[in-house]
């Protein structure tokens, strides 16, 4: 109780500090980042979680069941693992973004950074066999109007739960993704630019990830879909 009050004192005398001379957040931080170091103080580093992701087996159960509710539900879920689209972005997928080249136009990216992301044939003649030479946004409804991004969340979120997955979700696709990147090669500079990430530092978390033995399953993957 005793040690309580004390640091509650000293709260309030730090307040007063803050308060008469004025300090803004930028220079807060600062006097913060200077009174540690002075002091040596370690503030501990909590590590981030390593992202859960699926394997190759599991990326075919839930394609599997999601085709089990409908080909649309099983064609989404198999765009977002192959492109890596956050689902906003694939909602605003076109048939003309696809250019002749692999490369899919992102349209309405996140933080407004506009990129393009590889295709494989496969998924486009997929997509092709889907739209049966319709033109525009790929996933609407009956009246062709664009569903919203909670009714496409909706879809994977079904398919987990008939999977009996339940830690899967929209992002654990992207992550997929990500996985599916590095088992080809690619370098974490290249993966930041195809995922849209605004920091390099969101796209090293991948880079402690061990996948071992998966890669040469991913590969297989890649060649199937």
């Amino acid at each position: 109780m005793k040690k309580e009050i004390g640091l509650r004192k000293t709260i309030e005398e730090i307040k007063s500090i803050i308060r008469n001379r004025n300090l803004n957040p930028q220079q807060l931080r600062y006097v913060n980042k200077i009174v540690r170091n002075e002091l040596g103080l370690v503030v501990p580093v909590v590590p981030k979680e390593l992202p859960r992701y699926l394997t190759p087996a599991e990326i075919y159960h839930f394609l599997e069941v999601a085709g089990s509710i409908s080909p649309k539900h099983r064609l989404f879920i198999e765009f977002l693992i192959v492109t890596g689209l956050r689902v906003n972005e694939a909602r605003n997928v076109m048939i003309e973004d696809f250019k002749s080249n692999n490369q899919l136009f992102v349209r309405k990216p996140k933080f407004g950074k506009q990129r393009y992301v590889p295709y494989t044939n496969s998924i486009k003649n997929k997509i092709d066999l889907f739209m049966k030479d319709r033109k525009g946004y790929l996933w609407t409804n009956s009246k062709h109007k664009l569903y919203d991004k909670r009714t496409l969340q909706y879809w994977v979120e079904a398919v987990r739960n008939k999977a009996n997955m339940l830690d899967v979700h929209t992002h654990t696709l992207r992550h997929t993704y990500a996985c599916l990147m590095l088992s080809k090669g690619l370098r974490i500079e290249e993966l930041k630019t195809l995922m849209g990430h605004s920091s390099i530092k969101t796209t090293e978390i991948y880079g402690r990830l061990e996948l071992g033995e998966i890669k040469q399953k991913y590969l297989q993957f890649m060649g199937d879909i």
